[in-house]
């Protein structure tokens, strides 16, 4: 079996966990190529996973039947199935998969226009929640399938001595609770809803919230962090990480607080291959990886919820027991487990 992967963009917040799916197909005999623009990172990672690269970056995205260019690639590669992810993918390969005569599988990992799908045969979401959306949206339901996002758990198990390290660095104590924030710094995921939260908890609760990440939103939070005497005691900026997993460890309690709807959620879903307790906003893709076992669920944008859900979770005599499921349920999304329901549906749609 061969498969074209089709991403146009080539640099990728989850670009290591995709070319770990890739990685895996290769050891099950599937022969991949992946086809995406010139610079960025995307290629560079790709051939420390083995996988094979081609180049093209359209000048038309919008206009798909004016890139003829992939049209020329996707006859002389001649795949079995061709995989997209990102709408502008799906919605030129879909425009010219009557050159190779195969079927168009298309990832979809957010709330997209519809527009750019209609042409593909079968739409895989990444969660319920973004396939609830194209259905509502009019997509056919059974050209659709869930699939989450893929995981190496193998590469979040904790490494000897670094949660100690990094505390010790710090100068927390062992038994301070450390809660975990990540993301980019968009209004939308939520953070100024954590900070507001996590002030009126430390009232009754002590504990030191990291925030890693950046984007627009930074000095906006810096600015309401500095004006609390509580907050700027107990909060800590770390910026960009390029690897999240030593904060992870370091950390007690993963909170992800989106007052909008994630379409999955990947950081998430690392917290809790790392063994944590998390908390996330009842909407979305967390609905599809917290259970009651591994969390709590809030409503998005509710300060006083969250507050009252830290302070209970800090206090739950079953906060280790939860962590330990936390690592289990996340077993669900193994990058094994996830690539072979994606063999199944190539197999599915070859025939």
């Amino acid at each position: 079996m061969k498969v074209l992967h089709y991403v146009n963009e080539n640099t990728l917040s989850w670009a290591n966990p995709f070319l770990q799916l890739l990685q895996y197909f290769n050891e099950m005999g599937i022969e991949n190529l992946l086809l995406c623009p010139p610079g960025g990172t995307l290629s560079e990672k790709a051939s420390t996973y083995g996988v094979e690269v081609l180049y093209y970056e359209p000048k038309f995205s919008s206009l798909p039947g004016l890139c003829r260019g992939f049209g020329k690639i996707a006859r002389s590669v001649n795949p079995d199935l061709i995989h997209t992810r990102l709408s502008s993918a799906a919605f030129i390969a879909s425009e010219w998969k009557h050159i190779t005569g195969c079927p168009v599988l298309s990832t979809v990992d957010k709330y997209a226009k519809l527009k750019y799908y209609l042409k593909s045969d079968h739409l895989v979401a990444v969660s319920s929640g973004v396939k609830d959306w194209f259905v509502e949206s009019g997509y056919p339901q059974e050209k659709m399938s869930v699939i989450g996002n893929p995981l190496d758990l193998s590469f979040y198990k904790p490494v000897m001595n670094v949660r100690e390290r990094i505390r010790s660095e710090e100068g927390i104590s062992t038994d301070t609770k450390i809660i975990l924030g990540a993301g980019r710094f968009v209004d939308w995921k939520g953070f100024d809803i954590l900070l507001q939260a996590s002030e009126h908890a430390l009232e009754e609760s002590d504990f030191i919230i990291w925030l890693a990440g950046d984007g627009p939103e930074k000095s906006r939070l810096e600015s309401y962090v500095a004006s609390s005497p509580v907050l700027s005691e107990h909060v800590k900026f770390w910026g960009f990480v390029h690897d999240i997993r030593p904060f992870l460890w370091a950390s007690d309690l993963f909170i992800l607080p989106s007052s909008e709807p994630e379409p999955f959620g990947l950081v998430l879903l690392e917290a809790m291959a790392c063994g944590l307790p998390v908390i996330a906003t009842s909407a979305g893709g967390p609905l599809d990886i917290v259970s009651d076992d591994t969390g709590w669920l809030v409503p998005p944008g509710d300060v006083k919820s969250l507050c009252l859900t830290i302070q209970m979770a800090l206090k739950d005599p079953e906060f280790e027991f939860k962590g330990s499921a936390s690592l289990k349920r996340a077993s669900r999304f193994d990058v094994k487990t996830i690539g072979d329901e994606y063999i199944r549906k190539y197999r599915s749609l070859i025939n």
